[in-house]
């Protein structure tokens, strides 16, 4: 070949120039185009061009492909009978150095560039899969030269370097957005943290939980979401697992006790794991409220608390509506129950501590068409007076502090049934004004919210009160006294009701009996005159306590009521017995039962004393010097309810 046909070739030190300077500022597609133009100005070639290999086609792509000063757009070729298909093939570098039309005749791109040479080299992954390919070609002889094999391997190499960036980029996007797509539809509130506890990433459950905007958290430490002792348990236990990175996530039953961006707390089940990154700790937080849950579990507990207690007090024994007894005062009762039952009337029980009144309020709704729903019961004295307008009419969220959820009140839940108002005359008079619309318009509005709810509520009302008493010295509004007192129905008290203190008595025995796994034989004529002989202030509720703390004292199967019935100048043997307050037994030392005993004995005087009001000024709590939850606890233990 002359030497007039070999074009000269530039040095090999400015080859490297172009390869170096000519790509270093550029990426993705902009890299691949100038790599292409450089490598053709530094090889002095017609073109050059960098392809991704499709192998479900067999056909390069052009990443970038330089011919003649230009860029030729979009092109895409099948790799069969070119100079290119020994490349893929063959993983190898393919040179033909002239007479290139004559190896592929039948090529039409080839022919119409007069492509005189060729030489091409695949572009390799690490693991040796095939990326795609670089080549150039010229419509003059290319010779075989070492020097030019070395330097269009360099650039072979950079090509390569390019291609694996951006798969390797195209993965973390795609693990990126599948990341996110996990966290945004997780259910559970996910916080990424860095070593010094600072919110990196989170999702819309988190901003959710927390009540902020997209810009509030991130960047923020998490320890200032935290409550004081939430803060320290939660760094005490992450600097652990940074100890351990990538152990299984730490979960925390007794969970977090979160701070709202408005402040207020919510209790969170919590989950905590650590990893490194580029020897870095990141912590990821989980996090799910339980605001709700808690409130529903509250509400379950109120609801089995009162259908235990009325399960106790209508499953005594069997009787007419489960009212146990026969006197005319009692039969009187049912008639004037079967009477109102139907009328869905408003229905105001009257009597004394003890005498049943929850009880008849339960056969009310039995025996009306509202049976297959809710009987709702709301002691309006063991209710904190700031609690009691959210308890009636239920809040929305965040209408005060510590209402984390929107609750119903009892007249929601008792919407289509009925609503027991137990001591209505304990009710505050700007609750009463309230009660007052229900009544009149069955609408109201709950704290917090603006729009108008309508009900459907039957109500019965009940107190041991005068109520006339009570609108004379201002306590209640007469308006709303005669809105309840539609239906009066009058409770005798146990001394009006002759021999239904035996039945009663009996009921109670086998009832507590059988708590007992004990058996005891009937009534003696000696027990029924002890019964028959005492006023029973309590009524029935301290016929129940009297006989259960009679079983407590007996030892074996005979009913010892002698030691349990309050004697009639008013000091009670029991007592007597338990706390030894003779001088002639100054030493004696009180069992379990009789410590018991005489506890119960205290507390029902000061509930009855009290009016079984537990809180407020005028309530046991104050009476007795102690918490209303010990109050309430206590009753519970000594199996303390009110009839």
């Amino acid at each position: 070949m002359p030497d007039n046909a070999i074009r000269p070739r530039i040095r090999q030190d400015k080859m490297l120039r172009f390869l170096v300077e000519g790509t270093a500022s550029e990426t993705g597609s902009e890299f691949f185009r100038a790599l292409a133009r450089n490598l053709s100005e530094a090889l002095q070639t017609c073109g050059a061009w960098i392809t991704e290999y499709l192998p479900e086609t067999r056909r390069l792509r052009a990443l970038a492909f330089w011919l003649n000063g230009g860029f030729l757009e979009q092109y895409e070729h099948a790799i069969d009978g070119t100079p290119c298909q020994a490349v893929i093939e063959t993983k190898s570098r393919a040179h033909f150095p002239e007479r290139l039309l004559e190896f592929f005749p039948t090529e039409p791109d080839l022919a119409a560039l007069g492509a005189a040479s060729y030489m091409g080299t695949p572009l390799l992954d690490a693991d040796g899969s095939l990326l795609g390919h670089l080549a150039v070609l010229d419509n003059r002889p290319m010779p075989a030269e070492p020097h030019l094999y070395e330097l269009f391997d360099l650039f072979a190499v950079r090509a390569v370097a390019e291609l694996r960036r951006l798969r390797a980029e195209a993965t973390r996007r795609e693990r990126e957005a599948q990341l996110s797509l996990l966290l945004d539809t997780a259910m559970d509130a996910i916080l990424v943290l860095d070593a010094e506890f600072k919110i990196t990433r989170l999702n819309p459950r988190a901003r959710e939980l927390f009540n902020c905007t997209d810009e509030d958290l991130p960047g923020k430490n998490f320890l200032d979401l935290l409550s004081s002792t939430a803060a320290v348990k939660f760094s005490t236990l992450a600097k652990g697992l940074q100890a351990r990175p990538g152990e299984r996530p730490l979960w925390l039953p007794e969970g977090l006790e979160a701070i709202r961006w408005d402040k207020m707390p919510v209790p969170a089940e919590a989950a905590i794991s650590c990893y490194l990154y580029n020897g870095v700790a990141y912590y990821t937080v989980f996090l799910r409220s339980i605001s709700e849950r808690l409130e529903a579990e509250r509400r379950i507990r109120l609801l089995v608390e009162e259908a235990e207690s009325l399960r106790a007090v209508v499953g005594e024994a069997p009787g007419e509506m489960g009212i146990i007894g026969r006197s005319m005062r009692i039969r009187s009762v049912c008639n004037l129950i079967r009477q109102v039952a139907p009328a869905d009337a408003t229905v105001l029980i009257l009597g004394e501590t003890g005498t049943g009144k929850e009880l008849v309020a339960r056969a009310v709704h039995d025996a009306s068409a509202r049976r297959g729903k809710a009987l709702v019961r709301v002691n309006c004295a063991a209710i904190p007076e700031s609690l009691i307008e959210s308890e009636f009419f239920g809040h929305e969220k965040g209408a005060f502090t510590g209402a984390t959820a929107r609750r119903d009140g009892r007249f929601a839940q008792a919407d289509g049934g009925t609503l027991f108002l137990d001591e209505i005359g304990e009710l505050p008079l700007d609750l009463q004004a309230k009660l007052l619309r229900v009544l009149q318009e069955g609408e109201f509005e709950p704290l917090g919210g603006t729009k108008t709810r309508k009900v459907d509520v039957r109500v019965i009302a009940a107190t041991n009160r005068s109520l006339e008493d009570e609108i004379s010295d201002g306590r209640f509004r007469e308006d709303l006294y005669y809105r309840l007192n539609v239906f009066p129905i009058r409770l005798p008290t146990l001394q009006e009701r002759g021999d239904d203190i035996f039945l009663l008595a009996e009921a109670f025995l086998r009832r507590f009996a059988e708590r007992m796994g004990r058996r005891f034989e009937e009534l003696t004529d000696e027990d029924k005159q002890l019964l028959t002989a005492y006023s029973w202030p309590g009524n029935v509720r301290e016929l129940q306590n009297v006989i259960e703390r009679a079983l407590i004292l007996s030892s074996g199967r005979k009913l010892d009521l002698s030691r349990a019935v309050p004697q009639a100048d008013g000091r009670e043997q029991a007592e007597a017995a338990a706390v030894s307050l003779t001088s002639s037994q100054p030493e004696k030392v009180l069992n379990s039962f009789e410590l018991q005993a005489l506890e119960k004995r205290n507390l029902l005087r000061a509930l009855e004393t009290c009016g079984w009001k537990i809180s407020g000024v005028n309530g046991v709590s104050a009476l007795m010097g102690l918490p209303p939850s010990t109050v309430s606890s206590r009753m519970k233990a000594l199996g303390i309810r009110r009839l």
